[in-house]
């Protein structure tokens, strides 16, 4: 029996790629979700600073939102009784054990960090602006991904029978969700804190004029980074991404001899992408139908400092392809790339929260040492 739920895929999809196109037009960067947690988890000093608040106001609200739709949305008259009904009803459907959700955590750590990006920042992004540098990228992944999932026994010490232990419980519910509001407090003074206007005196008055516009335009990267936010987080739950079967089932091929290979992946990436690439068609250098409404620079910033943070780089790397590959098979093995990990853990899903992310955490900083030497 496939699982293959091809509505809510392209829905969902399109709700991801419509987060994207917010933060894109809005606020003139990409949204790739590994950078942006790593760069909070990593540089938590940096993630305050003017120019970089609004990720950490990002990820404030993405787990948020997680949290109170797994609340107040999915869960309910016996909802992961019935997820783990699917899972079961599906015969050699992989269901990840602890040590499997450790070596995930800190193979996609790694990867993305030493590859600079994973599916949102190659594949609904990269992919949206032609970019052959992220196309490289997402078939790399791709194949390490399913050649993973694929070829892992079902029988070995990364993966376990099905059961309940692995869904969210009373403990770990209460951690994820205070967790979810200790970081919507430390983003509280982002929220509150307004740019003073600097003395002017004839010597520096233009320098500091430009850089107050610079600090308004930062300040309104803020709400903006919310919106967006909250609409990836929305997505990823409409579209399945947050259910670790769902990607099996795309990655595992073995599923075309016995009908059960899932394709709602490729409408998630299909929906998203092409929303993506729409909003691409707004941004100076990157559209390819030219007319003249082409915006110079985000829509909300002021146009004598705002600008796009887009990447230019060409440069198809060993590093490039070493970090995609190690994290296409992270993501083979676990299930699991950044948004959807973070969101199963602000929902409280244990081993997520307990293992995965601590792992991802240690592979992240590695693979930003690993960059330096490679």
């Amino acid at each position: 029996m496939s699982l293959f739920s091809p509505v809510s895929g392209l829905l969902g999809g399109s709700v991801i790629g419509l987060s994207a196109a917010t933060l894109l037009i809005g606020n003139g960067d990409i949204l790739g979700c590994s950078g942006i947690v790593s760069s909070v988890l990593l540089n938590p000093r940096e993630a305050f600073s003017s120019k970089n608040k609004w990720k950490m106001i990002f990820m404030s609200s993405f787990l948020l939102t997680s949290n109170l739709f797994s609340k107040y949305v999915l869960e309910g008259d016996g909802y992961y009784e019935k997820e783990l009904d699917k899972i079961k009803s599906v015969p050699g459907l992989p269901f990840v054990s602890t040590l499997g959700y450790i070596v995930s955590g800190f193979l996609v750590g790694f990867g993305t960090k030493l590859g600079n990006g994973c599916t949102s920042g190659h594949g609904i992004c990269g992919l949206g602006r032609l970019s052959k540098r992220s196309f490289a990228a997402v078939m790399t992944f791709m194949a390490t991904g399913i050649a993973t999932a694929s070829l892992c026994p079902t029988d070995n010490i990364l993966r376990t029978a099905p059961d309940m232990s692995s869904f969210p419980n009373n403990v770990s519910s209460t951690i994820a969700s205070n967790l979810c509001a200790l970081a919507a407090a430390l983003s509280l003074p982002i929220l509150f804190k307004r740019n003073k206007a600097p003395k002017v005196t004839d010597k520096n008055d233009s320098d500091d004029s430009l850089k107050m516009k610079e600090a308004i335009n930062n300040d309104r990267k803020v709400p903006v980074a919310a919106l967006s936010s909250a609409l990836f987080s929305v997505g990823l739950a409409i579209s399945g991404m947050i259910k670790q079967y769902k990607v099996f089932g795309f990655l595992d091929v073995k599923g075309f001899s016995d009908a059960t290979w899932d394709g709602t992946l490729a409408l998630v990436m299909g929906g998203g992408l092409v929303i993506s690439a729409v909003a691409y068609q707004w941004v100076g250098g990157f559209n390819i139908i030219k007319h003249q409404r082409v915006l110079s620079c985000p829509l909300l910033h002021d146009q004598s400092c705002g600008k796009f943070n887009v990447p230019c780089n060409t440069n198809i790397d060993k590093q490039l392809i070493l970090g995609a590959a190690i994290f296409g098979i992270g993501w083979g093995l676990g299930g699991l790339c950044p948004g959807p990990a973070l969101f199963v853990a602000a929902s409280g899903f244990p081993k997520v929260l307990y293992y995965w992310w601590p792992a991802n955490f240690v592979g992240a900083y590695l693979g930003e040492q690993a960059k330096k030497v490679l």
